[in-house]
């Protein structure tokens, strides 16, 4: 607290200048980048001193010694369980190298940049501290050693331009990267966090409307029922709308429920031995009446399929979401429900003929809340709703789909779970 105090800078213990799932995804990436662009370096250090030897410069063995240095580096960066080591090590072979060649100490400062941003990604509390505060130590020292008329080594014009070009190269793309990385990183750390304020939104005003709707709608089938001789057919009419409506509406906000728990982690499955083709045909038949004047739905059914340890609630309710789309989007032609056993998963698909999906559109399919077809009703869950639950279970959804021909919905479950 007293060096706090003192010189205003922070000294924590834990805590994180990025959300850990933040830092998880930066890590990933930063790991994916250096393996993959980190060898150019290394490459061009072998190349430079290849050069000093071709070119028979005094105390070449000096020059591959740094380019082991840095190849040093770089494989210490392939180590996921070495970040400080790597990233304090990775200091040493720089500074030398900065130190030891005249003219490379200025480029040489600049490049401890990416250190000291790796660290600040990929490190807590006082390990990042460290390996910041080596990485500022290591920068000055750079700059004064580069003044300090201490003897270095003085390669030919072309070779230290070499050496200035390929530092400042390598340390400008890594910047970049890192800038293209705090975008991606700021983007969806700002997408899940509204996604989690509106979910939480969601589910309190989803809670709040449900009672006065149960009454509503409770209310409206007792008067149905109690005083439908009593009332005139414009009446009982304007009553079996309301009820209509109501359990409409009474959907929507089961949807905003479910999709609201699905998002925080607070949907449980109740797991239990799953007909699947028994809850095949009870949607089918659930759905039939919604069907458009001329269009068919059948049913191809593996015999023999195995049972499914599962929700049987929640799986009706993705497969009933699924051939719902189905139905609403298919004017003409058929909408076929099948199952299958294929290794050791089940897969249900609902395939029909309507209008299709845009290959660009496909992408936006399953994001909640969006609709594809603005004339359409409802609030755009159900397919979200449906992957979610089938994630649930151990399994995904995929789409093939060629518009103005129709869609495919592939459900892949895992038989052992």
């Amino acid at each position: 607290m007293m060096w706090q105090r003192l010189c205003g800078g922070p000294w924590p213990d834990t805590d994180n200048l990025l959300p850990e799932a933040a830092q998880r995804q930066a890590a990933e990436e930063i790991r994916r980048y250096w393996r993959l662009w980190g060898w150019q370096l290394v490459l061009g250090e072998i190349v430079l001193w290849a050069a000093t030897v071709a070119q028979g410069v005094p105390q070449t063995p000096i020059y591959g010694l740094l380019a082991l240095l840095i190849a040093a580096a770089y494989g210490l960066g392939l180590l996921p369980r070495l970040t400080p080591l790597w990233l304090a090590g990775s200091v040493i072979p720089f500074l030398i190298q900065g130190m030891a060649i005249s003219g490379l100490g200025p480029v040489t400062a600049l490049s401890f940049l990416m250190q000291y941003t790796f660290a600040g990604m990929l490190l807590t509390g006082r390990r990042r501290v460290f390996v910041q505060a080596i990485c500022m130590g290591a920068f000055w020292i750079s700059l004064i050693y580069e003044v300090s008329g201490f003897p270095e080594l003085s390669p030919p014009g072309y070779i230290a331009v070499g050496y200035n070009i390929l530092l400042a190269v390598f340390t400008f793309q890594t910047m970049r990267f890192l800038y293209h990385l705090a975008v991606d990183l700021n983007t969806t750390y700002v997408e899940a966090r509204v996604r989690q304020q509106s979910q939480q939104f969601l589910a309190r005003v989803s809670h709040e409307l449900r009672t006065p709707l149960n009454s509503v709608l409770g209310f409206a089938k007792l008067l149905h029922r109690a005083e439908s001789a009593a009332l005139s057919a414009t009446h009982q009419a304007y009553l079996q709308q309301i009820i209509d409506e109501s359990e409409h509406l009474n959907r929507l906000v089961s949807d905003l429920l479910d999709s609201a728990h699905l998002s925080t982690g607070k949907l449980t499955l109740q797991r239990e031995r799953c007909d699947i083709n028994a809850i095949c045909e009870a949607v089918a038949a659930e759905h039939r009446p919604a069907l458009a004047s001329g269009v068919e739905l059948h049913l191809q059914l593996a015999p023999d399929l195995p049972h499914l340890l599962a929700d049987r609630l929640r799986l009706r309710q993705a497969l009933g979401n699924l051939v719902s789309n189905a139905v609403k989007y298919t004017t003409q032609g058929t909408v076929t429900l099948s199952t299958a056993c294929q290794g050791q998963q089940i897969v249900i698909e609902v395939s029909d003929t309507g209008i299709g999906i845009a290959e660009a559109e496909q992408k936006l399919i399953f994001v909640p809340f969006v609709q594809l077809d603005s004339r359409r009703v409802g609030v755009g869950l159900g397919l979200d709703i449906a992957r979610q639950l089938i994630r649930l279970h151990g399994g995904d959804i995929h789409l093939q789909s060629t518009l103005g021909q129709g869609s495919t919905f592939t459900i892949e479950l895992p038989l052992t779970q």
